[in-house]
């Protein structure tokens, strides 16, 4: 009797604990406590772009596996148009959010973190484009190549815009301490690093007038990106030594520095073997796409021990907060709780995964092959166990529509998961 009255003392704790939390990371001077589904969506934020930027990613890295088994394409389909459907509700509930709620418009863009993971909403729609190469291409016509590439110089140009004036808005409004530094920053970088993977994924298909360009960008943008993360990187795996690595549901975030280099070699390996040949530039230097190969997949060698590091840290750190705790009565208590960033367990890794799988197609390695392989049937399993969390998050919070959404369940809106008392 003891023991259940203590677990419910401790749970009453957590939740004040997280609520607290909650306030001070998003906190909107004019929020009031709203309850029912006008409060549930005005707290609905883009961190939850996440979810379908890895949704997406996970459908494109199974289109891309080493070895393939009958039917895995067809998963792959159905995980994208699932993708689909949750992205256009997504998009629905931001634009009610912003309707109903204008206020929270400029503060989405202005208020750490959610300012962070407006580029997830952009991540999301980079991924579909993959997936549209990927699933579709093969079953349609000359005009979705046309699409594609149309889509990608405006997805090109729009997240470069993003990304300097968001960074512009940073140097004029500093809303974040050096000594703050949170590894959602990263997501603001990798909307335009992943231009250059998209690239990697779209350029075979295009004429080689059209190709070439698509290849130039990719690989400048992924320059960019690279050395962007590069200069974070610092300050985060400083910052992170310097304090401690978290709360135990927060510190799955610590994946997100791994996509940065992942994403990198998949860039790298994809747009030099879609370079043409025989065509303006290399048809005055027509060793130069053999030349840009090789330096390509050992430029790729090179990058992959780090991306390997930063994954087995972030791992590292992730474990003892994994396994439970036993207390009196053999009572099973949690130490992590769901929260969205749990989706940076599955979008990162997705590149580290891809990227191990190019080296090994490159190098004519099964091992290696195999090894990428596995890592898709683990990051698989990652993004179901994600999937139901976050099904099962949003189902507790509509369900509670009489509760002020932060005292009900604030899983999803914004951050945070907490247990009922």
């Amino acid at each position: 009797m003891n023991g259940q009255t203590n677990g419910h003392a401790n749970g009453r704790a957590r939740n004040r604990n997280t609520v607290q939390t909650l306030k001070s990371e998003f906190d909107y001077s004019d929020a009031e406590t709203d309850s029912g589904i006008r409060g549930r969506i005005k707290e609905f934020t883009f961190a939850n772009f996440t979810c379908t930027q890895s949704t997406a990613a996970v459908a494109a890295m199974l289109s891309h596996t080493p070895y393939q088994f009958h039917g895995l394409q067809t998963v792959g389909v159905i995980v994208f148009i699932l993708d689909l459907v949750i992205f256009l509700c997504f998009c629905a509930v931001m634009a009610a959010r912003f309707i109903l709620h204008p206020s929270t418009l400029k503060k989405s863009f202005t208020t750490q973190p959610e300012c962070f993971f407006i580029g997830s909403f952009w991540l999301s729609t980079g991924t579909v484009l993959m997936c549209m190469q990927r699933f579709g291409v093969p079953h349609a016509g000359p005009w979705l190549v046309v699409a594609i590439r149309v889509l990608f110089w405006i997805y090109a140009t729009v997240t470069l815009i993003y990304n300097t004036a968001m960074f512009a808005t940073l140097y004029m409004k500093p809303i974040l301490q050096m000594s703050q530094m949170q590894p959602a920053i990263f997501i603001s970088v990798y909307s335009t690093m992943l231009t250059g993977a998209i690239a990697a994924t779209i350029a075979s298909s295009q004429p080689p007038a059209a190709r070439l360009p698509i290849v130039v960008a990719g690989v400048t943008y992924q320059g960019l990106g690279w050395i962007m993360s590069l200069v974070l990187m610092p300050w985060l795996i400083g910052n992170t030594i310097s304090s401690d690595p978290g709360q135990p549901r927060s510190r799955p975030n610590l994946f997100l520095a791994v996509g940065s280099s992942g994403y990198t070699i998949v860039t790298l390996i994809g747009c030099s073997q879609a370079l043409p040949t025989n065509y303006d530039y290399f048809a005055r230097h027509p060793n130069g796409v053999e030349i840009l190969q090789v330096v390509a997949d050992w430029a790729s060698v090179f990058l992959w021990l780090f991306t390997f590091w930063l994954f087995a840290t972030a791992l590292l750190v992730n474990l003892p907060t994994v396994f439970p705790k036993i207390g009196p009565g053999f009572r099973i208590t949690p130490r992590m709780d769901f929260q969205v960033g749990w989706w940076s367990i599955v979008f990162p890794n997705v590149g580290f995964t891809l990227a191990t799988g190019y080296i090994g197609q490159q190098f004519q390695s099964d091992a290696i092959r195999w090894i990428a392989t596995i890592m898709t049937i683990f990051l698989f399993g990652f993004w179901l166990m994600n999937l139901a969390l976050y099904t099962k998050a949003a189902a507790s919070i509509l369900a509670a529509q009489d509760a002020p959404i932060r005292q009900a369940y604030p899983t999803l809106w914004p951050l945070s998961n907490v247990e009922s008392s």
